[in-house]
């Protein structure tokens, strides 16, 4: 299921002390997502193809493991979502931990969270 979406970003969880280090090595700027209650900071990640969202340890983020977060999905609008939703809850895949909010990013529109079993925490934007 998820191998057919696209890819927008991989969240990294990083500490306070990190903040500097990667903005100076980036040339960039953590903003505060009032959605999320954290700093956030995304990077281009050309081998990647996607963003690499760091994430300060703080808000939501605030009992998350350094490192690894989540991957972002997209999807087309929300009749797309709807569907995926239907997906998950007819084959018991998972569950979604909040709703659909607009983000706090301007590199992202809608998003929902969801844990997926064998997957963890996910996000999909819409």
């Amino acid at each position: 299921m998820l191998d057919k979406l696209k890819k927008h970003h991989i969240g990294i969880i990083v500490s306070d002390q990190q903040v500097g280090f990667l903005e100076k090595k980036y040339k960039g700027h953590f903003h505060m997502d009032e959605t999320q209650g954290t700093r956030v900071m995304f990077v281009p990640d050309d081998e990647l193809g996607m963003y690499r969202e760091y994430i300060v340890k703080e808000g939501r983020a605030k009992n998350l493991a350094l490192g690894f977060a989540h991957f972002c999905y997209c999807l087309s609008d929300n009749n797309a979502l709807k569907c995926f939703k239907k997906n998950i809850k007819e084959n018991k895949l998972g569950y979604p931990v909040t709703k659909l909010e607009k983000s706090g990013s301007l590199e992202c529109g809608l998003v929902q969270f969801f844990f997926i079993k064998n997957h963890g925490l996910i996000e999909i934007n819409v």
